[in-house]
């Protein structure tokens, strides 16, 4: 009986891996470059009663000829399923602004989370099942909030200070997630270039005469 092994060919596995990283690449650029929703606070510190003005941007819109109207944000308090302390519908370019009230509690840090889930029918469900909700690409977006005690005094910035020394979590965040997508999708394309140049150097030396090559010891068997 007579053993047969097949190698598979380096120029093929490069071309596989080349295929790969591609792919990898193109689906983290495609990431990377999504608008993910923000949500900005007139100031990060009050007490509780104080009204506080928000805006927020890159929230989904349908397109005009669809004639479907935007799904309202719907800023909770905490986490996503706290309490509803503003809702706000995105103009055509997906910004919003409203107010909220600081509510009634202790003094701490707190998230504020302006969540947007549109309702969608699952595809071949009876049409007596409720529609789930799903949340909107590149939501929710989050913002921090310091509730201070009823005596404390709100410390007053400049806009310049403001800026440079608070950075809201949701804008923290989607830096973050940003920032790394676009570094993996750098070193899949990286990873694309190398697996090219391996599969055109290998397809150049199997033009070469046989006797002009060099075969590993035990290479085929």
């Amino acid at each position: 009986m007579t053993e047969v092994r097949v190698r598979r060919s380096p120029g093929r596995w490069a071309v596989l891996v080349a295929i790969g990283a591609l792919v990898a690449g193109l689906g983290a650029s495609a990431f990377a470059c999504a608008s993910l929703a923000t949500l900005s606070l007139s100031t990060g510190r009050a007490r509780p009663g104080a009204t506080i003005t928000f805006t927020g941007a890159s929230f989904a819109v349908p397109r005009t000829a669809t004639g479907f109207v935007p799904t309202p944000v719907v800023v909770h308090w905490e986490w996503e399923e706290g309490a509803v302390i503003a809702e706000a519908v995105p103009d055509r370019f997906g910004s919003i602004s409203a107010t909220f009230v600081v509510p009634e509690t202790r003094p701490g840090t707190y998230i504020i989370v302006a969540t947007q889930k549109t309702a969608r029918r699952v595809l071949g469900a009876p049409e007596e099942q409720a529609p789930v909700y799903f949340a909107e690409p590149g939501t929710p977006a989050r913002a921090s909030f310091e509730v201070l005690a009823p005596g404390a005094v709100p410390v007053v910035r400049n806009a310049s200070s403001e800026s440079v020394d608070r950075v809201d979590g949701g804008q923290l965040d989607s830096t973050v997630w940003i920032v790394l997508t676009a570094a993996f999708g750098a070193i899949a394309l990286s990873l694309f270039g190398g697996g090219l140049i391996a599969f055109i150097h290998q397809s150049r030396k199997s033009k070469e005469p046989a006797a002009a090559r060099w075969v590993p010891p035990g290479w085929y068997k």
